[in-house]
């Protein structure tokens, strides 16, 4: 059976290209121009693979793609777009695209970002299924981390160094400025071999709780690689960050036995108490929000957790309470 493909764009001339191009390649291709008739599309037919302009009259593509990780979740999302940034890459994957294709492209550019992107997609839940035999009952996956003791080993000789040369330590500098020193100082332990780019990431996430912007320049300056070439492997991993994180993760579980029990009630409960989107954090830096596919409590469901803590059988009330509750706890100043 042929694959099938929605292209969403305001122009015709990429519909007719995309349309020629991808019927060659033994896709079946459905065309729109309006970001609504493609939302409403896929409400009826699965496309293995969705073609989203950024910019477009009514609905923008960012808006197009986070419905798109409600109503489609299984389909390949590209983004496509004439207006190119690393700021739009980023927002685009954390928001569910698996790829994000500059305009003007050609057909073999466009062809193989399409097929890479099924085939991370289709790896990807692979990856849950066999997940799913062994979870916990708490659910929790660990994020990658590298050895404390290492991080440690790192700050202690950043500070010994910055003692010698009279100056600030690290505690005492600017988060900008301490995420630069520790990013260097790992780019010198592993001597700046892009061999070791995925541990170099890691050591990196573990010790700011995220990859900033400027530790991806950085990482990409100093191993003469593209900012886009490292953020597209670090986004394949769905453990790494790109925002700093709140000072609790809120997990809302999204998956079938949750979805029956009102598991979609509940994330739009916490997107309306917490005014955010999953992927994002409160403006107090208080919550974080990750939707996840399951949590292996399936007999709780609707399952949330809150750092690691399982709050079973939710509900909007309930949930309500919850947060509060952290907000009463939580120490002032």
């Amino acid at each position: 059976m042929a694959r099938k493909m929605l292209v969403i764009d305001d122009d015709s001339m990429v519909l007719s290209s995309c349309l020629r191009i991808f019927e060659e390649e033994g896709f079946s291709v459905v065309t729109t121009t309006s970001p609504e008739e493609g939302l409403s599309l896929v409400l009826d037919t699965y496309f293995d693979a969705i073609l989203c302009d950024w910019m477009m009259p009514g609905l923008d593509g960012m808006e197009v793609i986070t419905s798109l990780e409600d109503t489609s979740p299984g389909s390949a999302v590209i983004m496509i777009s004439g207006y190119p940034s690393i700021g739009r890459a980023t927002e685009a994957m954390k928001r569910g695209a698996m790829d994000y294709v500059a305009k003007p492209f050609t057909p073999d550019e466009i062809i193989k970002a399409v097929h890479e992107a099924i085939q991370r997609k289709e790896a990807e839940e692979i990856k849950i299924i066999e997940r799913f035999g062994r979870l916990t009952k708490t659910g929790h996956i660990s994020l990658p981390s590298i050895d404390d003791k290492m991080l440690q080993a790192l700050s202690a000789a950043i500070d010994e160094r910055r003692r010698i040369d009279a100056r600030p330590s690290l505690e005492a500098l600017s988060e900008p400025e301490r995420l630069r020193e520790i990013t260097l100082a790992v780019l010198d332990k592993y001597d700046r071999n892009a061999n070791h780019l995925i541990a170099m990431l890691q050591a990196v996430h573990s010790y700011a709780g995220y990859l900033s912007y400027d530790s991806i320049g950085l990482i990409a300056d100093e191993l003469h690689m593209s900012e886009h070439d490292i953020f597209g492997t670090a986004s394949f991993y769905a453990q790494f960050k790109f925002e700093k994180p709140g000072e609790h993760l809120m997990r809302c579980c999204t998956g079938t036995a949750c979805f029956v029990g009102g598991g979609g009630v509940i994330l739009e409960a916490i997107k309306s108490k917490l005014n955010i989107a999953p992927g994002q954090t409160t403006k107090d830096r208080m919550f974080s929000l990750e939707r996840v596919a399951c949590l292996g409590c399936c007999a709780l469901a609707p399952v949330v957790t809150i750092d690691g803590e399982v709050y079973g059988k939710m509900n909007p009330a309930k949930l309500s309470r919850t947060i509060d509750k952290i907000y009463r706890t939580e120490p002032k100043g």
